[in-house]
């Protein structure tokens, strides 16, 4: 029973097969599991093998976290054992009219976060005599499983969050604006409203964080999406696409007339001063881009790559004309359009690939490169961001067999004149992936270069709901079965890639560069990072931290654990003709120096508390105290002793830690606690400083 609820993921389904096996053990005739429901309340949540009208009412009902045999329960954190229901003090009046005749409450989670409780429940006849010891021991035993589901079915949507959300202001990112965007075009005309997507970008950002530092520009931006919040209608959709630049998508706009209207308002609120918490004031006037929906029918991409197009038209007019917004003419998508047309006979042409490489830190060697797609026209070169969007999706098939081709020609051309090339990736769409023909394709295409499959990862960009379908799975599985390496970029921009990943036959996924970027400047994001690379140890895969741009960033991702990273700080994307020499360079790369000490003793700090937690909560007999204080003074010890603050909580920690150790057999989750509170306390501190760094 234990390894058949080890492996079930769903948690309905999992409370199903525990409730059954408690209510077995105890010969009981089913179990409900009732939560906390905000405001001191408690809620039925699931249900096994009770009565229908037991259920009806339970399904509905709510009552006050202090009343019920549950409440006790809670209370007391004892089992609660009622051998005659109707008569128990404790007995909600509607429940006995359903005919219960004993109940058996266990609660569920240690003294610090009980979650819930589960109700045993007999209806048939009540039992003899109160469950033995062996009885309660299963009992409580898979009571302690559905606290660990909880807990884990709690962090995935904690996770969730945070990929959906940006962390300084909480508003949508980017890529949930971009689902968001996706969905309601994939609506019939008829079923949808008018609408208008605007970017907003702020004027004289920059001086704000060069005059007043980092945390006074963070007080602008969480001023600005207060104001957008306060102004959005019912129907409107605000995210943070990143910096000082916000999106904002106005539903239901009847006509341009409307849209203007909308567009004074937010304007209004959005000119006054910014207050900063010493008192002083700023000024960061917005300049907007709109493109209104169905007038203009594209995809989201497009959609935002206009409206940011029109931000800089009325950024750039504002010394004339006194206007903070423009409304991105049909002129110009229909240029757009006509230039998209001619896409395609570009690839063959002039089609360049770069590649970038994934450098392992540790190894100190890089273990692939990821080709990169360019146009030229003369001494121009075009991005994928800037005629992608623009291309239907014949046109980007057609751009992948383009690149794949590429590719496959140039490894083996390496393998012919330097054989240091051992795997390239290639950026594929889920849309690309399903056609049918692509393994095929991809086959003959090794076949006639002479290339082995597991040189070649394509890593898949997520898209909305697709990677959820079956058939998306049976194409992974099969190119999978061919030997060729899959990947999921840009892991943690999407709520579903977090909770499906583990449907998928992957061999690596890439961590978003939103997350990384901005590690030194916002220490907060470095615990949602530690939770993903546990994330991808526990399903045995590869990370691949995308974004690291600065020393200061590869320095706290060294400190992590993480070793394949890739971005700015490492290698700029290369001309083919570059790449020898640069792997020759990269052969005696250094780490960089370490200027962000505190931050890096933060990050440390952090990775060495949660292993040591969790050592205490699943094995604290294996707890090594004066191993670990050794390693932990090794690592910190010098730097928390530069101060004073953190270096008393340190020595508190480690006190604490030894006498845990002595008491291993003892109940540890008070000494748990404290030992988390002084950590939380002595990264605060961290943080303080690495903000002076």
């Amino acid at each position: 029973m234990i390894r058949r609820l080890a492996g079930e993921r769903d948690f309905s389904k999992f409370f199903e097969l525990a409730a059954t096996e408690a209510a077995r053990a105890v010969q009981a005739d089913g179990a409900a599991l009732i939560q906390h429901a905000g405001d001191n309340r408690l809620q039925y949540r699931f249900f096994q093998g009770l009565p229908a009208d037991y259920q009806k009412l339970a399904s509905s009902f709510t009552f006050s976290s202090e009343s019920g045999t549950a409440g006790v329960a809670l209370r007391t954190g004892s089992p609660i054992f009622t051998q005659n229901y109707k008569e128990s003090p404790y007995a909600i009046p509607e429940f006995i009219e359903t005919g219960i005749q004993a109940n058996f409450v266990i609660p569920i989670g240690p003294e610090d976060d009980r979650r819930a409780v589960m109700a045993i429940a007999w209806f048939k006849s009540k039992p003899i005599q109160p469950p033995n010891a062996t009885q309660l021991a299963i009992v409580q035993l898979l009571s302690d499983l559905i606290y660990a589901a909880l807990y884990r079915q709690s962090l995935e949507e904690n996770l969730a969050q945070q990929a959906q959300h940006d962390a300084l202001t909480g508003l949508p990112n980017r890529r949930y604006l971009l689902d968001h965007l996706g969905k309601i075009l994939n609506q019939s005309q008829e079923n949808r409203d008018h609408m208008a997507v605007a970017i907003l970008d702020l004027d004289g950002f920059k001086p704000v964080n060069d005059t007043y530092g980092h945390a006074a520009g963070d007080q602008v931006l969480k001023q600005l999406a207060a104001r957008m919040v306060t102004v959005a209608r019912d129907v409107d959709f605000i995210a943070r696409l990143g910096g000082d630049e916000f999106a904002f998508v106005f539903g239901s706009v009847q006509g341009k007339a409307c849209l203007e209207n909308l567009l004074d308002r937010i304007c209004a609120i959005l000119e006054k001063p910014y207050i900063l918490s010493d008192g002083n004031s700023v000024e960061c006037p917005s300049s907007l881009g709109v493109i209104l929906v169905p007038e203009h029918e594209t995809d989201a991409e497009t959609l935002l790559r206009h409206a940011d197009r029109a931000m800089y038209v009325a950024k750039g007019r504002k010394k004339i004309i006194d206007t903070p917004w423009e409304i991105f003419k049909s002129e110009s998508l229909s240029h757009a359009s006509r230039s998209s047309q001619d896409l395609g006979a570009l690839f063959s042409s002039q089609l360049e690939l770069h590649y970038q490489p994934v450098f392992d830190i540790s190894r100190k060697c890089v273990v692939r490169l990821e080709a990169l797609a360019r146009l030229r026209d003369g001494d121009r070169l075009t991005m994928p961001s800037n005629f992608i969007p623009s291309l239907n999706q014949r046109q980007r098939r057609k751009l992948f067999d383009a690149v794949l081709e590429g590719v496959l020609n140039q490894v083996q051309k390496w393998k012919i004149e330097n054989d240091c090339i051992t795997s390239i990736s290639i950026n594929v769409e889920p849309l690309t992936l399903v056609d049918s023909q692509l393994p095929q394709r991809i086959y003959n295409g090794l076949n006639l270069y002479d290339v082995e499959p597991h040189q070649i990862t394509l890593e898949i960009l997520e898209q909305g709901e697709f990677l959820s379908q079956k058939a998306a799975i049976r194409q992974l599985t099969e190119l999978r079965a061919m030997g060729i390496r899959l990947a999921i970029d840009d892991l943690g921009a999407a709520y579903s890639s977090l909770l499906r990943l583990r449907n998928f036959p992957i061999d690596e996924v890439k961590l978003d560069q939103a997350f990384v970027r901005e590690l030194s400047s916002n220490l907060k994001d470095i615990a949602f990072v530690l939770s993903v690379r546990e994330l991808a140890r526990g399903l045995a895969v590869d990370l691949v931290a995308e974004g690291a741009e600065t020393p200061e960033v590869i320095n706290i991702l060294q400190a992590l654990g993480i070793n394949q990273i890739q971005g700015y700080g490492i290698a700029m994307p290369q001309q083919p003709s570059d790449v020898p020499n640069l792997l020759h360079q990269l052969n005696s790369w250094e780490n960089p120096p370490q200027k962000n000490i505190f931050a890096v003793a933060y990050t440390k700090h952090l990775t060495m508390d949660s292993n040591i937690i969790g050592l205490l909560l699943s094995s604290p007999r294996h707890l090594n105290a004066e191993t670990l204080s050794g390693q932990i003074s090794s690592a910190l010890g010098g730097i928390l002793a530069c101060i004073p603050e953190a270096f008393s909580l340190y020595r508190k920690q480690l006190v604490l830690l030894h006498d845990m150790a002595r008491h291993h057999d003892t109940d540890l989750r008070l000494p748990i606690k404290r030992y988390q509170e002084l950590g939380s306390q002595l990264r605060h501190v961290l943080h303080e400083a690495a903000r002076m760094e």
